[in-house]
């Protein structure tokens, strides 16, 4: 959970200096995307994307994804058993402590994302994460190599959901 934490530090330290197009409504980045003026590309990991919903039309090219390395059986036998000793589950900050976490840089993200704004004939990309400092830094990172981006104001659960555009997932 620290990690994750401080990727999201270090994603919004990354955005101080701005340089994508802007950020957009949900509203508008439908309209776009409806429009065939733009994709929408959630940055999101694989499982996120999959397990808490997307909305309509958006392309996953997640920017980082994790790999999670179990420890020890003992210790995870041990954990079991603790919780069956105690008859309590433990919470997910409990179990994570299982597992060595590590984040990895999607090496291919930007040739990806060019990649499907040519299959689709767009010159604009639409990014969004779970709630905007992801997409950010990903706006910022393509902004460099010149891709016209813009950023999902508020994300896809703050921003997208709340606005009641089309999506699916839990």
């Amino acid at each position: 959970m620290k990690k994750l934490l401080l990727a999201l530090l270090a994603c919004v330290a990354l955005s101080a200096d701005d340089i994508y197009e802007g950020d957009l409504t949900a509203a508008e980045a439908h309209e776009m995307q409806k429009n065939g003026e733009a994709i929408i590309v959630d940055v999101r990991t694989t499982l996120e994307f999959i397990y808490t919903g997307h909305g309509e039309g958006f392309i996953n090219i997640p920017a980082y994804e994790w790999t999670y390395v179990p420890k020890s059986l003992e210790q995870r036998v041990k954990s079991a058993e603790f919780e069956l000793k105690n008859d309590k589950v433990k919470g997910h900050v409990e179990i994570q402590k299982l597992y060595d976490a590590k984040e990895v840089f999607n090496k291919s993200f930007t040739s990806d994302v060019m990649k499907a704004m040519k299959l689709r004939n767009v010159d604009s990309v639409i990014l969004v994460c779970r709630s905007g400092p992801r997409s950010k830094a990903a706006a910022n990172l393509l902004a460099k190599e010149g891709i016209k981006a813009y950023n999902l104001d508020n994300g896809f659960m703050f921003g997208w959901k709340e606005a009641n555009m089309p999506w699916d997932g839990y």
